[in-house]
């Protein structure tokens, strides 16, 4: 078995693999391995002990000690704080691609290898099936897709799990059985149950692969369609918002439509995923009907002839996926967080007379801006800086640019 990189554009010459030490992200690792020596590359593996069980310190160790004899470089990241008593492996997931996620963007490495298979990707189709999903959903997993700079990339999409299992027992390499795969509290355990009998009928994971695969192109026609859409009727703005002219609710293609209030507001709000088709829907009717709506962490604000998009303020926190911050000075005791009208009226106690370069006040509030303990010691956006401090950083917005291409 060898694995097939060589379509993927610009390949990093050093890359990650995610181990859990399970067989496929261990096959994946072994694989990776073996076309990094012919191609002149360097692969690093990375594990996460994610807290919730007592023996996966000792089986990050154990994958440690394994990607060692074979001269593989190994860390395990922790994550650390309380832990979530729902969703757990939602949590867990997110919590996992974020520790990844800074490891690489700390090392320079853009590009993280993903060991998911056939068999999950009809469970993914199962799932989102279930979920009433439309296209996007349907697609399930894609072969490339990013988080903020970082590029996630499942070379495996195409092969059962079995083959990657026989892969390691023909080299006599052993693998870690996760007890949380047979537990049926998980919707994914479920499925996977499941898929047995479904398999019985016909529906058997390389089909249901081969569906998602058939949705993906189905999906990337609507795309091009939506980004001649947001190119006609959306304007992106470096402050981190976005106008889209009322005309462009109106478009009789429906699900265009759609699909661009999506990936506006996941530009403008950070978020990974598409919202539930029926709450695009109900926003879509909402801006129609001309009352302003909240979604995707976003504020929805409609005028006679256009809406402004822009983040909510009820969260301190900024998205880290849409910015590149460099830093020429130390922000060491500093917090990179949202405005606010507080904020503002800090910046306004300093420097009554700022420019407000004619932002309107909801997006100013929305604003990153940077604080220390005497208040807000920073806006770049508005190019604001208290008296006191010493300031030297530049913040780009950095949303999936694609979208409007």
């Amino acid at each position: 078995m060898q694995l097939k990189l060589d379509d993927i554009s610009d390949l990093g010459q050093r890359f990650c693999v995610a181990v859990s030490g399970g067989a496929d992200s261990l096959a994946l690792c072994l694989l990776a391995q073996n076309w990094a020596e012919e191609n002149g590359h360097t692969l690093v593996a990375l594990s996460v002990d994610h807290g919730l069980r007592t023996e996966a310190a000792a089986e990050c160790q154990w994958v440690h000690e394994t990607l060692a004899d074979y001269g593989i470089e190994h860390h395990t990241l922790i994550w650390t704080g309380d832990k979530p008593v729902r969703a757990i492996q939602a949590a867990a997931r997110e919590a996992r691609y974020d520790l990844m996620g800074r490891w690489c963007k700390a090392q320079g490495i853009k590009d993280l290898l993903l060991a998911h298979h056939q068999d999950d990707q009809g469970e993914t189709f199962l799932m989102r099936l279930a979920r009433g999903s439309g296209v996007d959903g349907l697609s399930a997993m894609q072969k490339v897709t990013y988080r903020g700079a970082l590029r996630l990339i499942r070379p495996l999409l195409d092969v059962p799990k079995a083959a990657l299992k026989k892969y390691l027992q023909d080299r006599n390499q052993d693998w870690i059985e996760d007890p949380s795969n047979q537990n049926e509290a998980f919707d994914r355990v479920k499925m996977r149950n499941a898929m047995s009998s479904l398999a019985d009928v016909g529906l058997t994971p390389d089909r249901l692969a081969q569906t998602a695969l058939s949705m993906q192109r189905v999906r990337k026609t609507l795309e091009h369609f939506c980004q001649q859409w947001l190119f006609e009727h959306a304007r992106l703005y470096e402050e981190g918002y976005v106008t889209l002219t009322t005309n462009a609710l109106l478009d009789e293609n429906e699900e265009i439509v759609l699909r661009g209030l999506s990936r506006i507001g996941q530009m403008v709000g950070g978020d990974i995923y598409p919202p539930r088709l029926e709450k695009l829907c109900r926003l879509h009717k909402t801006l129609s009907s001309g009352q302003d709506a909240t979604l995707m962490g976003c504020r929805w604000m409609v005028t006679e002839t256009e809406v402004l998009v822009c983040r909510e303020i009820r969260e301190k926190d900024v998205p880290e996926n849409l910015y590149d911050l460099d830093c020429a000075t130390s922000l060491a005791d500093m917090e990179m967080r949202v405005l606010g009208e507080d904020g503002w009226a800090d910046v306004l106690a300093h420097a009554s007379e700022i420019d407000r370069r004619g932002l309107p006040m909801a997006v100013i509030y929305a604003l990153v801006s940077f604080w220390d303990k005497q208040g807000v010691s920073a806006v770049p956006h508005l190019g604001y800086k208290r008296a006191d401090v010493i300031f030297d950083a530049k913040l780009r917005f950095i949303p999936n640019l694609d979208r409007f291409s």
